[in-house]
């Protein structure tokens, strides 16, 4: 079933607000996801938000997904060319790591 652009923002808002480690990165990500295109930007709470961010991180959905339910690592996408970021590289895998907490592709 499709999920809809405003269903995979809020989706992964409240993923965000729930993972502790969200928070210690402190970094305000903006999000543009593919297939389903949407694009977010999350503050360090997790809260969706206005504000420039430190990051820029460009992931199709499905890979989003494989990060967040442990079936591919942070590192491995970066590696592997599955996703681009822009941002300082300490705090991009402090949330890269957090991401993998989410648990939304289980």
């Amino acid at each position: 079933m499709p999920i809809s652009s405003d269903q995979t923002v809020a989706a992964f808002s409240a993923a965000a607000q729930a993972a502790p480690a969200w928070r210690t990165a402190g970094a305000t990500v903006r999000f543009v996801l593919a297939e389903p295109a949407a694009e977010v930007t999350l503050d360090p709470q997790g809260q969706a938000t206005d504000a420039a961010p430190t990051h820029v991180l460009r992931i199709n959905w499905s890979d989003l997904l494989d990060i967040t339910a442990n079936r591919r690592s942070f590192l491995r996408s970066v590696t592997g060319r599955r996703l681009t970021c822009h941002g300082p590289v300490m705090q991009t895998f402090a949330f890269g790591q957090a991401l993998e907490t989410f648990g939304l592709g289980r």
